[in-house]
């Protein structure tokens, strides 16, 4: 399914009435998982991992281990006030199931399922899977343009001598 096709989806949706759509909240959370296994594979045996992208910074910091799950912090922080300052989410990583998802963020608190809309934060209907969604774009911002202060990773498009 293209992004396009999403997009005019979850429009046709808004004008019906929000419906929580688990099967792409679901496929977030697992994306979000692999992405942080790809950028912090020690996590289990590291308390944090920090990795820059020119003025950005990016802090992957573990805070509770489980048999079945981990707690991370990702605190983010530019030199401009646009991108945020010192704003952070809370991410609870499900090992079993493979899946992480946002459980907190710096900006609010819990998030409920939806909400009613208008409503007295101005919260979006949505608001669990749009913060679950820029928490995958700044995972992903971190593989694609960011480098680990601690360690190297490896690179994908090269080849072993």
């Amino acid at each position: 399914m293209t992004d396009r096709t999403r997009q005019v989806q979850s429009r046709r949706r808004l004008r019906k009435g929000y419906q929580i759509d688990l099967s792409d909240l679901h496929a977030q959370c697992e994306a979000n998982y692999h992405r942080l296994m790809r950028l912090f594979p020690e996590y289990e045996q590291q308390g944090q991992c920090v990795f820059e992208a020119g003025e950005v910074s990016v802090v992957l910091e573990v805070t509770a281990r489980d048999r079945y799950t981990t707690d991370m912090r990702m605190r983010y922080q530019g030199a401009t006030p646009h991108f945020g300052t010192n704003s952070c989410f809370d991410l609870r990583l499900y090992h079993d199931a493979r899946m992480a998802e946002v459980v907190h963020c710096s900006t609010s608190r819990r998030f409920e399922a939806r909400y009613r809309y208008p409503n007295p934060d101005m919260l979006q209907r949505d608001e669990k899977f749009q913060q679950n969604r820029f928490a995958a774009e700044l995972l992903e911002f971190c593989l694609t343009n960011g480098r680990s202060v601690d360690t190297v990773l490896a690179d994908p498009d090269r080849r072993p001598s």
